[in-house]
C-alpha cells in the first residue's frame, strides 16, 4: 500500500508538471494560476500545494527535469565528429531542430523558456540557468568547428568564438521566427538553407575577414 501510495503521488506530481508545462508554454506563467493547473490536471488544489510550495517552485521543478534534443545529438555525433566534423555539425543541427518541429513536448519547453528570450517576470530567477543553457549549446557548435579546423576543413586563423556565437544567433532567431510565424515558416527547410549558406561561406573566407 505504501508503495502504491508513493506511485499514486509521483503519478500526480508529473501530471500536475507536464499540464503546468502545456499552460505555461501556451500562455506564459504570469497568465497561469496554480489553481488553474491543478483543475486542468485534474487534482485538489491542496494536493497542487502538497508537491509544489508556490509557482516559483513548480518552475524550477520543472526546468530540473525539462530536456532540449541539443544535448543528445550533440553526444550521438561525437564519434561522427571525428571522421567529418562539418558533417557532425550539420547534422548535429538537423537533427535537433527537427525534433523540435516533431516533438510537442520539446517545443513547449523551448517556448516556455527560451523563445523570445523568455522575457517573462516569473522566469527571472532562472535566468542564469537559462543563460547557462544557451552557453553549453553555443559550445557544442564550437567544438564541432574546433573539429572542423583540426581536420583542415576550416580554415586555421578562423576566430571560433565569434563563429560559434554567430550561429547560435542564427539559429535561434530561425527558431523563433518558425515559432512566431508556424504557417508561413518551414524551420527545416530555412535552417538546410542557412547552414548551406554559413558552412559554405567559412570554406570561403581569408583567415584576415574574421
Amino acid at each position: 500500500m505504501v508503495r502504491r501510495s508513493r506511485e499514486d503521488a509521483e503519478a500526480t506530481r508529473q501530471a500536475l508538471l507536464d499540464t503546468a508545462l502545456v499552460l505555461f508554454a501556451a500562455q506564459g506563467p504570469e497568465a497561469v494560476t496554480m489553481k488553474q493547473i491543478a483543475a486542468q490536471a485534474g487534482v485538489t488544489h491542496g494536493a497542487m500545494y502538497w508537491h509544489f510550495r508556490n509557482k516559483q517552485d513548480l518552475l524550477v521543478q520543472l526546468l530540473s527535469q525539462c530536456e532540449l534534443p541539443f544535448e543528445r545529438h550533440y553526444l550521438e555525433q561525437r564519434q561522427a565528429v571525428q571522421q567529418d566534423a562539418l558533417g557532425a555539425l550539420e547534422a548535429f543541427v538537423r537533427n535537433s531542430l527537427r525534433q523540435l518541429t516533431q516533438d510537442a513536448r520539446a517545443r513547449n519547453i523551448y517556448r516556455l523558456f527560451h523563445y523570445g528570450r523568455a522575457c517573462s517576470p516569473e522566469l527571472r530567477p532562472l535566468q542564469p540557468v537559462l543563460n547557462g543553457q544557451l552557453e553549453t549549446w553555443q559550445n557544442y557548435l564550437h567544438y564541432f568547428l574546433k573539429q572542423a579546423r583540426k581536420q583542415k576543413q576550416l580554415r586555421k586563423k578562423l576566430d571560433l568564438d565569434q563563429i560559434s556565437a554567430s550561429m547560435m544567433i542564427a539559429l535561434v532567431g530561425a527558431i523563433d521566427l518558425w515559432l512566431t510565424l508556424p504557417e508561413q515558416f518551414d524551420l527545416g527547410v530555412q535552417v538546410e538553407c542557412l547552414m548551406t549558406i554559413q558552412l559554405e561561406g567559412l570554406r570561403a573566407l581569408k583567415p584576415s575577414m574574421l
